[in-house]
């Protein structure tokens, strides 16, 4: 076989689908042209996509988000999810006289109240949470990821059940105008609640509380795999307390009231055996989306995101490609990219409230991982403006898409000032700083995009591309 011939072939053959749909639908972006330059405007929305499901896990910051995640959820497609809490509290203001405080007399109960204003799943089931008393202590000089799991009492010292419901409110006794949340309680009786009396009896400053009660976990209890619910709490929020009811020495009723302090994160587990994305294990695997059934995924909090690769974006500024490939000889005409909008289409039907809230557009690296520049990810910023690029849902009238324009960063790409690694679609907003949360710990909200990247696929990832060429 005549392997210039075959090259030039191979080249040919890609070009097929970068230019079968070349036309002059829009004279969008002239104002990018030098004066007095020749111009035709161009476009194309063949280029060759490829597209796959990553695993990135091993770094997500679970340690002091705005919201923490309790539940478990199970579907075929994604596996069985289970989230825990893991937190430690203190009392806001201690007894204005400790020594006041009979621990021989017992707590009367350890009330647990939770701000809530997220639940994924079925919320026409109960959700049964249980609590334990942690046995291992945080420390200051430890990062918390949601892969880390600290240990615990096997037996809970509390449990309750409910129905989910995070947006109800109910008027103010005090105060009919106000509206206040619905509170998860969880009533502790027994040897915790006691405990928690002693060690706030003998606080000091040699035996300050958090040494003595090191916290607690809250986690769905053993046999609720088929309630399929999570549900989010607010560990900051001023209605999220644990209130210790008790009676002083002259048998008169107390309360102390306590919070959670800034140590506290959620674990997030993801059991894929059984379903398609079971070969998705360890951190950095990788399923192309010819092996998944023509379809990547994004779940926040578990960490699967999807990756896009553009492989030859490179030969779009070819004159000639085949002679190029004949002769090896590359002629590179100046060409401007007028607008570039990557398509990315999802299963019909997608319900908006189950998708993930915000998705960045980040870059990727040789290895599959998110780029990083000084310890942050490398997003894309959005055209005109200087925020992180995001994609935009296209509802049921827009045909159940995500849009978003990536102009500079395909006009840099073809000017070889960026590498062409791919980019990697995150469920996740980003943040400036290495060591603050963002939600990718605090959902586990989820997409399913359809990539069927043959040729004749109806519903694809597109590259829609409109450039312009000086003649």
């Amino acid at each position: 076989m005549n392997l210039r011939i075959s090259k030039a072939a191979a080249v040919l053959f890609i070009f097929s689908f970068f230019f079968s749909a070349c036309d002059d639908p829009t004279a969008i972006g002239l104002e990018l042209q030098e004066p007095g330059t020749q111009i035709g405007t161009s476009y194309t929305d063949t280029a060759t996509i490829k597209a796959s499901t990553v695993l990135l896990k091993d770094s997500i910051v679970g340690l002091g988000a705005t919201r923490v995640q309790v539940g478990r959820i199970t579907d075929g497609t994604f596996g069985t999810v289970t989230a825990r809490t893991f937190g430690e509290f203190a009392p806001m203001t201690l007894p204005a006289h400790p020594d006041s405080i009979d621990a021989t007399r017992g707590a009367d109960s350890l009330i647990i109240n939770l701000d809530y204003n997220y639940a994924f799943g079925d919320r026409s089931k109960n959700i049964k949470l249980n609590v334990h008393r942690l046995t291992e202590a945080f420390r200051d000089d430890d990062t918390y990821f949601t892969s880390r799991r600290l240990t615990y009492n096997e037996t809970p010292v509390g449990s309750v059940t409910f129905l989910p419901q995070p947006d109800a409110t109910y008027k103010s006794p005090t105060d009919t105008s106000q509206s206040l949340p619905v509170l998860i309680r969880i009533k502790i009786t027994g040897n915790f609640a006691n405990d928690v009396l002693q060690a706030l009896a003998q606080n000091s400053a040699s035996q300050p509380f958090i040494n003595t009660i090191r916290g607690l976990v809250i986690e769905p209890a053993p046999g609720t795999e088929g309630q399929g619910t999570m549900i989010g709490f607010l560990p900051t929020s001023t209605s999220t307390t644990l209130a210790l009811h008790y009676k002083s020495k002259k048998n008169l009723a107390k309360v102390t009231t306590f919070m959670f302090t800034d140590r506290y994160f959620n674990q997030i587990e993801a059991n894929r055996n059984g379903t398609g994305l079971a070969t998705l294990q360890n951190n950095g695997a990788t399923l192309s989306s010819e092996a998944a059934g023509n379809r990547t995924y994004l779940q926040a909090g578990t960490g699967l995101v999807t990756k896009i690769d553009l492989p030859h974006i490179s030969y779009f500024r070819e004159k000639d490609p085949i002679e190029a490939a004949r002769t090896g000889k590359k002629q590179d005409q100046n060409l401007a990219v007028n607008k570039a909008e990557l398509i990315i289409p999802l299963i019909n039907g997608a319900d908006s409230l189950s998708l993930p809230p915000v998705i960045t557009v980040v870059e990727a690296t040789r290895s599959n991982r998110i780029a990083m520049q000084q310890g942050v990810p490398s997003a894309l910023v959005a055209e005109g403006s200087n925020v992180p690029a995001t994609l935009q849902y296209r509802g049921k009238n827009g045909g159940y898409v995500y849009v978003v324009n990536i102009t500079s960063y395909i006009q840099n790409l073809l000017y070889n000032r960026r590498e062409n690694n791919g980019l990697i679609l995150l469920p996740s907003n980003v943040t400036s700083t290495v060591s603050t949360p963002t939600n990718m710990a605090q959902t586990i909200n989820r997409a399913i995009i359809e990539a069927n990247q043959s040729p004749n696929a109806e519903r694809k990832i597109r590259l829609r591309l409109f450039y312009s060429t000086a003649q």
